[in-house]
């Protein structure tokens, strides 16, 4: 296991659920996206398996992020996100769930509801994330008509796109762009 992705799934999850809120990503997108962390902690990852409350109640979660991630000011964003955190069930633990030989952290107790755990486990990874990293890597995608969040993981912090293909999206439409008489 990759300690540094079990870092940062916690954080693609909370922006992919802003995206989710904000209706940049759909729910089947979200659940491919998110279904090999929801099935290793034993949750269902298809959209069958999911009652119609529970994406309601991750659709509101993803607002919120949202809201918080869009909040002007680094004050005022620590605020809102503490806020967020402290209207959790967050009580961190250790685990050993899938057989490693070094515990991990969970931030929801085993078998929480899903929107209680999705919820946690998306704040709880967006506040370490920011501790750790700040806010300004947390952007939205630049592609036109893609306003996916995403973490900018690069080395030298200029990722721009959410993802090779709306990279690919936007470099293609240049060169037509430029290429037109």
């Amino acid at each position: 296991m990759s300690f540094e992705d079990y870092d940062l799934n916690p954080v693609r999850l909370a922006l992919d659920l802003a995206s989710f809120g904000t209706d940049a990503l759909g729910p089947d997108e979200l659940l491919d996206r998110q279904g090999r962390m929801l099935t290793d902690h034993g949750y269902p990852a298809g959209r069958d398996d999911i009652p119609a409350q529970d994406l309601a109640r991750l659709a509101a979660v993803g607002r919120e992020l949202a809201a918080v991630l869009t909040t002007a000011g680094d004050g005022a964003f620590v605020a809102a996100l503490a806020a967020l955190l402290d209207a959790q069930d967050c009580r961190p633990r250790l685990s050993l769930h899938d057989g490693a030989a070094a515990p991990h952290l969970h931030y929801a107790r085993d078998g929480a509801p899903l929107p209680t755990w999705i919820a946690t486990m998306a704040v709880a990874g967006l506040v370490l994330h920011v501790c750790r990293h700040g806010r300004s890597r947390l952007r939205r995608c630049a592609a036109s008509g893609c306003r996916r969040w995403y973490a900018d993981e690069s080395k030298n912090a200029s990722r721009r796109y959410c993802s090779p293909a709306c990279a690919s999206r936007t470099t293609v439409a240049a060169y037509r762009a430029r290429r037109a008489p």
